[in-house]
């Protein structure tokens, strides 16, 4: 009994090696047919690689943007004819103690002008408190010149948009009249820039929370109060606990940038699309090179069924040729889609911010798990686009295969 399932393993073993050493034969007689069809699966490994690696990028980089670059949530009057939020720094401090919340910062928000010799420009103006805006909004990270702490020690200092500054003609040190109808016209002197490389930095400009409410009138209260939350994905959350327990309406970065979310999500499923296209065009080329190698080793695989191969070894065959096709088509199409989105990220590619949402060059992202779907599909493509030429390979009557040939 242990002999013969000795023996039978050892004939399966035979088989295999014997089904593998004529896929090889077979692919190494075609060679322009063989590379044709691996460069079908190692192009459209390396397109499909970088395209996931440019759609990674372009959506880490937008919700990173979302979330850095704006307060976690935002809090603001329920009522949309009220302007302002009163008894703020009441609120504050109960929101500053909720679970998860890691900084608050009040803010006064108002229209201005601001004026230098002949220049004058139309500004946001932002009233805050330098050391909570900064731990809310990492202001100073975009800072170029000077510093937003410099706003603790100089009740009458601003700090303008770089864009903004060089359309005044200022520079550090020089003073600005900020004006606006019924306000006293105040100077303020310009202690730093900022740079977010979007088209705030054209308006923006941050003073002192107080100075900003004594220059329109309205000491006591702040128009929003931006939060910074420990985990981003958890605002939702939080800015539902704090409308129940404040009336304010809260609103977090998720909510806000809803329509660019749906965005990325509908996008998506046209990138699906394409990239099922791409695998397609892949698996005809592979299909294409095994039905060839068909027509024209009809006589061979007649003698092969006419000597016993059954139509299980003619099809592992052909099996065995697809998966060795694709193989060698996906570690090249891997290697080559690496270096390409290596390359693209040195060459740092520009594009319009207008259209990107802000960023300045095309991101790109290297993750492995792009390379894993990758690999997983081409695999799974390549075993598709073997299974009609094997089938068809095997159902050959060896007779007729031998006469026809």
């Amino acid at each position: 009994m242990f002999l013969k399932t000795w023996q039978s393993g050892k004939i399966r073993e035979f088989i295999q090696m014997y089904e593998l050493k004529i896929a090889l034969r077979q692919i190494l007689s075609r060679k322009k047919q063989t590379l044709f069809a691996i460069l079908a699966v190692a192009l459209a490994v390396a397109v499909i690689t970088v395209m996931m690696a440019m759609l990674s990028g372009f959506q880490d980089e937008l919700v990173r943007s979302s979330i850095e670059n704006n307060p976690h949530i935002v809090i603001s009057p329920q009522d949309e004819g009220e302007e302002f939020i009163h008894l703020y720094r009441y609120t504050s401090a109960l929101i500053a103690k909720k679970e998860g919340v890691i900084a608050v910062s009040p803010k006064y928000l108002g229209q201005a002008a601001l004026e230098y010799r002949d220049n004058a420009e139309g500004v946001s103006l932002q009233g805050v408190n330098p050391e909570s805006e900064e731990n809310v909004m990492r202001v100073n990270k975009d800072v170029i010149e000077g510093d937003l702490l410099t706003l603790v020690h100089t009740k009458y200092g601003i700090l303008l948009g770089d864009r903004l500054a060089e359309n005044l003609e200022v520079h550090i040190g020089d003073r600005v009249d900020v004006v606006f109808p019924g306000s006293q016209t105040t100077s303020f002197k310009v202690v730093g820039l900022v740079h977010t490389g979007t088209a705030a930095d054209e308006t923006i400009a941050y003073a002192r929370l107080d100075s900003v409410q004594d220059f329109f009138n309205e000491p006591g209260v702040v128009s929003t109060i931006g939060v910074r939350v420990a985990d981003p994905y958890q605002a939702n959350v939080i800015a539902s606990s704090i409308e129940r327990e404040t009336g304010l309406n809260a609103v977090s970065w998720s909510e806000a940038n809803a329509e660019i979310l749906g965005l990325l999500e509908t996008q998506m499923v046209f990138v699906n699309i394409f990239y099922l296209l791409i695998y397609g065009i892949a698996g005809f080329g592979i299909a294409n090179t095994l039905i060839t190698i068909v027509a024209q080793r009809t006589r061979e695989i007649g003698i092969l069924k006419a000597m016993g191969a059954s139509q299980k070894s003619i099809m592992v065959i052909f099996i065995f040729q697809s998966l060795v096709l694709g193989a060698i088509g996906l570690v090249l199409g891997t290697v080559l889609g690496y270096i390409t989105i290596v390359a693209l990220q040195n060459y740092k590619i520009e594009v319009p911010q207008e259209m990107y949402f802000g960023l300045q060059t095309l991101p790109l992202e290297v993750e492995a798990l792009n390379f894993v779907y990758a690999a997983f599909f081409a695999f799974i493509v390549n075993i598709l686009s073997g299974i009609y030429p094997a089938r068809k390979a095997s159902k050959l009557d060896p007779v007729k295969a031998i006469e026809s040939a």
